[in-house]
């Protein structure tokens, strides 16, 4: 047990989730710290409530603490309307370093992110800039630090079969043959915790199979039961994206993300065995 007392600040999403398990499997305890623990589907050995936007609320959350890590992040979303929406640089970068600040006070010996892999071909759009904005600050920090850069995870693409679940149909961008490892959220918690024992400063990290975002689009519409898969043009999804400007900053920077992405081969090393198709199905058994 390298660190008996472990922060995972975002212990409510996906990969924070799989984080808090993954550790305590090794012997560690975990502050989960959460902004509404009701959403909490671990049992963390501590909670603390506090929002990296406030800073004044998370003092005293790294107290005693050997590490923190941090899966946070505001969400890549498509809705029309996002004024009110955490944006990235707000949350991926000034959060996050509130956090690190907090954390530095504290004594802490190791700081882990989750980041997002990619930003070196895929420009210095706001999703990505905002990631490695505060990945910079953490090489700067006495703390020593962790930064962990997965692809696309297993549920962000469970979105696809929702979609296809209630719409009869799901959308995708561009020609579909773009080329991604899509990664489960356990196996970049365990590339995470490895890292931070193994005293290692940056880790890509993929799943085992390479996809085309067509054979994804495939899967998904046969876990959501024979639904039509429909690819757009990419100027529309791009004129779609510019109008984004007027309903809201956040979505616009999303879209744009979601395009590149779908134009791009993202393929980073593979981790685990988890398969995308065994994934869906379990979906479909629900």
């Amino acid at each position: 047990m390298s660190f008996p007392l472990v922060v995972v600040a975002g212990a409510t999403g996906a990969i924070g989730a799989e984080v808090v398990r993954e550790l305590q499997s090794r012997g560690s305890r975990v502050r989960a710290l959460v902004r509404e623990p009701a959403r909490l589907t671990t049992e963390p050995e501590e909670i603390f409530v506090g929002n990296l936007l406030n800073p004044r609320t998370l003092e005293g959350s790294c107290a005693g603490a050997d590490a923190v890590v941090s899966c946070v992040g505001a969400k890549l979303t498509l809705r029309m309307f996002t004024y009110k929406a955490e944006a990235f640089h707000a949350v991926d970068d000034g959060g996050n370093r509130s956090l690190l600040r907090e954390a530095e006070e504290a004594g802490v010996r190791r700081f882990g992110y989750v980041s997002v892999y990619g930003g070196r071909f895929l420009g210095m759009m706001e999703y990505v800039r905002a990631h490695e904005s505060f990945a910079a600050a953490m090489r700067m920090s006495s703390i020593g630090h962790l930064i962990v850069r997965p692809t696309v995870t297993f549920a962000r693409l469970a979105l696809l079969v929702e979609q296809g679940r209630k719409r009869g149909r799901l959308s995708l961008i561009g020609t579909g043959q773009a080329q991604v490892n899509p990664v489960h959220e356990a196996d970049v918690a365990k590339a995470l915790v490895d890292g931070l024992e193994g005293r290692e400063d940056e880790v890509d990290v993929g799943g085992p199979e390479v996809l085309t975002w067509e054979e994804i689009g495939g899967l998904a519409a046969a876990a959501a039961g024979d639904a039509d898969v429909r690819f757009s043009y990419l100027w529309r999804a791009q004129l779609r994206a510019a109008l984004r400007r007027f309903t809201g900053r956040h979505g616009y920077d999303s879209a744009v993300y979601r395009i590149s992405e779908s134009a791009v081969d993202i393929v980073a090393p593979a981790v685990g065995e988890r398969r995308l198709e065994d994934y869906f199905a379990s979906l479909r058994a629900r």
